[in-house]
């Protein structure tokens, strides 16, 4: 049999409204905002897609690319008068990272949040306007997450009333700083305060590094673009290599909501400290939602594809079967749909959270919130971008052969987010703030005040826990059960961590798999409080399919930590399987199509030969051979056609000394 004369995929040219679709995307708001910049994209040819293959670009020829993007972007925000989340958002439908990228996501946010509204009144409008250029500069090429270790240092000279920065060293080099390698003219320094020989700890200074006339460095500046990245991921962001030799920054620059230096260099001191979690947790509650949407493109370029591609005839009727029929693709696919789903929706929510406390800190100063936040960004940050990364290259893999094809965009996706993993923290440094906070709230028997922390009211009470009750696959599917399981095996993993603690172990490693448990439990009810709040909808049975295998996908694993006499016995774990197996059914036969239908992802947001509107995925292939910059090499013929003539060189050269040596 053959693959030929398969039918295209049904991929839309542009965003369809549906009830469920305006669900999943978090509302009429965000789905019209997405329309419009879909509509300023497809016939600006700055952004088109098919005329650049990205891949075969040299990173100088991609990044000029994203800088004249950029320039675009800024126009058309200025002359629509976009919002700024409009403007962020946008930046993602390109499919890279753009050197403006930080303008709002951290350069603006930490202006608004950590700038007194005299520095506000000044500094917000050119941000705004895009007068200036900015950047974030915290991560040194000695010290990423242990901020703390930070040795960048700004000391105050009271005779000119400014700070003066330096870099003492090689490995306070500010490295890994976005847009800072070309692009940016100002950048929030994290340094050390130094007063009259006292430190007192990081605090923020807006620092100018470049020219605004010319682009040049300023004095004392040093900056290089610190050079390629693994994968050629992130092409679109210039990063910085950046040094600091006695930069003068007047004392007005220090970002002074919080804490400030007066003029006779008296040091007002901040009333609470937990103002420093903010730019983290900005960047994190960003990131929360958006790993999902790059693990649901992934998903859905590879469900387009696997529904096309035909091979082996499985059912033995003499027809080849659809590869995404097989169980060793839906077993792989349709968890990763759930998955990526409950990241969106839960994602969402913990975004609005962020949002409504960065309004109301805004008028009131109030962190009381923060703290919550931290934690629940932090885990968020772990857990979402594990399963991205690691969930994209699953795609990947799935497709077979095709799907190493740079133009099957995998390549692309995987590149751009498996980064996710270490900026921002390390995942499994990172991961070690989950259980700091779980035994923090357990020592002070205040797990009561955060909904995700009950399972450790099984460790403060001495009560035998009954084993589970199952006794039918169906079973499985209530939510007492499966919380029962989730809740025991964090009482498991939080006891042996505090044990490990108490005897005085490196837990460094083992705090990685609490956090992802714990990331389970918190994910696992938050979807859940999403479909009971969409109980009525006409879509509710397919947020409840996708609910059920991502709750029994992530119990595949859950159970196992159980010890006796919690541990299931062989009868219970292979009514886990069938449910399981009943589950990826129910949601392959009766609602995948309806999900994949709903998120409506355009063939523009998806960008792969796997997933053409017009072509079909061979059709696509094809072309991109045809359109390859590797057909024109004949400047390389002439060496071809010499080197097929060395043997025949080297053999009349022996035979030459041969007679030579006779003579």
């Amino acid at each position: 049999m053959t693959n030929q004369g398969q039918t295209k995929r049904n991929i839309p040219l542009a965003p369809k409204e549906t009830p469920f679709g305006l669900f999943l995307w978090g509302g009429r708001e965000k789905f019209d905002r997405r329309k419009a910049i879909l509509e300023a994209f497809i016939d600006n040819p700055i952004f088109s897609k098919k005329a650049v293959t990205l891949p075969s670009l040299a990173r100088k020829d991609a990044w000029t690319r994203a800088a004249l993007q950029s320039r675009e972007l800024i126009t058309l925000k200025l002359k629509n008068n976009w919002p700024h989340r409009q403007f962020m958002e946008s930046i993602r439908f390109t499919d890279n990272m753009l050197p403006v990228q930080p303008q709002f996501r951290i350069f603006m946010s930490n202006l608004e949040r950590q700038m007194s509204d005299e520095q506000k009144a000044i500094w917000i409008p050119k941000a705004e306007r895009f007068e200036i250029f900015g950047s974030y500069s915290q991560t040194e090429l000695g010290h990423g997450s242990n901020v703390r270790g930070i040795e960048t240092t700004s000391t105050f000279d009271p005779a000119t009333d400014e700070f003066v920065i330096n870099s003492p060293t090689v490995s306070s080099t500010k490295f890994w700083i976005g847009a800072t390698g070309i692009w940016a003219t100002h950048s929030i320094v994290v340094a050390r305060l130094i007063i009259n020989g006292k430190e007192y700890g990081n605090h923020l200074f807006l620092t100018q590094l470049r020219n605004l006339d010319t682009q040049e460095l300023m004095p004392g500046v040093e900056i290089y673009e610190m050079g390629p990245k693994v994968f050629q991921g992130m092409l679109g962001t210039d990063n910085g290599a950046l040094r600091f030799h006695n930069v003068r920054v007047p004392r007005s620059q220090m970002l002074a909501r919080n804490a400030q230096v007066l003029r006779d260099g008296m040091y007002v001191p901040p009333k609470n400290t937990k103002h420093s979690y903010g730019s983290m947790v900005t960047v994190r509650a960003l990131m929360a939602e958006i790993t999902g949407w790059d693990l649901l493109k992934a998903v859905t370029v590879a469900y387009h594809y696997t529904t096309f591609r035909k091979q082996f005839d499985h059912d033995k009727k003499g027809e080849e079967t659809a590869v995404f029929n097989y169980a060793s693709v839906r077993y792989r696919l349709l968890p990763l749909l759930a998955q990526a789903t409950a990241l969106v929706l839960v994602g969402q929510n913990i975004k609005r959270a962020y949002d409504r406390y960065t309004e109301e800190y805004l008028k009131t100063n109030d962190t009381s919130e923060l703290e919550d936040l931290h934690l629940q960004t932090v885990g968020a940050k772990v857990y979402s971008t594990e399963i991205t990364g690691h969930g994209v290259e699953t795609c990947r893999i799935a497709c077979g052969g095709h799907g190493y094809n740079a133009h099957s965009g995998f390549g692309r996706m995987y590149a751009n987010s498996i980064n996710a993993v270490t900026y921002e923290g390390d995942n499994y440094v990172v991961a070690q703030q989950v259980p700091r906070a779980i035994l923090k709230h357990f020592k002070a028997k205040t797990e009561s005040s955060l909904s995700s922390l009950s399972y450790l009211s099984f460790l403060r009470n001495d009560t035998t826990v009954a084993p589970i009750e199952v006794h039918s696959a169906s079973d499985w599917l209530r939510r007492d059960t499966q919380r029962f399981v989730l809740e025991q095996r964090l009482v498991v993993l939080v006891q042996n961590h505090m044990d490990d603690t108490a005897a005085g172990k490196d837990t460094s490693f083992s705090t990685h798999a609490l956090t992802m448990a714990h990331g389970d439990f918190v994910y696992w009810k938050g979807l859940w409080e999403v479909i009971d709040r969409s109980k009525n909808e006409s879509f509710a049975p397919s947020l409840v399919a996708l609910a059920q295998v991502f709750s029994l996908s992530i119990l595949q694993n859950a159970h196992l930590t159980l010890i006796p006499p919690l541990a299931l016995t062989g009868r219970q774990r292979r009514l886990l399987a069938d449910a399981y197996r009943n589950a990826l059914d129910d949601l392959a036969e009766n609602h995948v199509a309806k999900v994949i239908d709903a998120y409506g992802f355009t063939e523009y947001e998806l960008d792969s030969a796997l997933a053409r509107a017009d072509q079909t995925p061979y059709e696509a292939f094809f072309e991109g051979a045809q359109k390859s910059e590797m057909n024109n090499m004949q400047h390389l013929w002439p060496m071809m056609v010499d080197t097929r003539r060395i043997w025949k060189r080297l053999e009349e050269e022996k035979d030459s000394g041969t007679v030579k040596s006779r003579l």
